[in-house]
């Protein structure tokens, strides 16, 4: 007997479960299958660092994630919204912390990020914050200059014309001793739309 949609079970779904997807709507319609996990990770590219991660002790541009998630696919025409948190920590002489977002092939019409910082060790409290907004891909120092950890948090809209590929960058003005990138920082890039995008009611 069939059976209409409406009047199967709701479930609540896992990310394991198995929905049906017409491929090639418009050409060749073909019925095939996919997973929810499948879905959710074509929405999200995100970047998570799971142990601690050495960064190099340089004054020149490196990547701010391991070789296995340092590079970002992006997609024309898209709008993402960007989001991350840093947490490095390093000693012995005392630098700024920049960031930077290089693109290859991919061509950027806008990138605003807000971005705090502070210099302090883990759950140790501190008064002092800096802050700006990131409006290039170039080289922006985020915090004050200091010899010991570093906490930066950003997040805002990056809009891609042309397709390529990101690769998130820190950049530190003098070679401080042993830094390492720590557990749990990460980064995402969220498609939201069409580089121009409007979503909602809007009278």
């Amino acid at each position: 007997m069939d059976t209409k949609i409406t009047q199967l079970t709701v479930v609540v779904p896992v990310e394991t479960d198995v929905i049906p997807v017409v491929s090639d709507p418009a050409g060749t319609p073909i019925t095939k299958k996919t997973t929810i996990k499948s879905i959710l990770e074509q929405r999200i590219n995100y970047s998570l660092v799971a142990s601690d991660f050495s960064l190099t002790a340089g004054t020149g541009a490196q990547a701010a994630f391991p070789t296995t998630g340092d590079v970002f696919t992006l997609t024309a025409n898209t709008t993402y919204e960007v989001e991350g948190v840093y947490y490095i920590s390093k000693s012995g002489t005392t630098c700024t912390t920049s960031l930077l977002f290089p693109l290859t092939t991919a061509v950027s019409t806008f990138i605003g990020l807000n971005v705090m910082a502070f210099n302090s060790a883990a759950n140790t409290t501190t008064a002092t914050l800096a802050g700006t907004w990131i409006n290039q891909l170039t080289a922006t120092v985020i915090n004050a200059t200091a010899s010991g950890e570093v906490a930066i948090t950003f997040k805002g809209l990056l809009r891609i014309t042309t397709g390529g590929t990101v690769t998130p960058q820190i950049q530190f003005s003098a070679a401080p001793t042993a830094p390492l990138m720590k557990a749990g920082s990460y980064i995402k890039f969220t498609p939201i739309g069409t580089t121009q995008n409007v979503q909602g009611a809007f009278a």
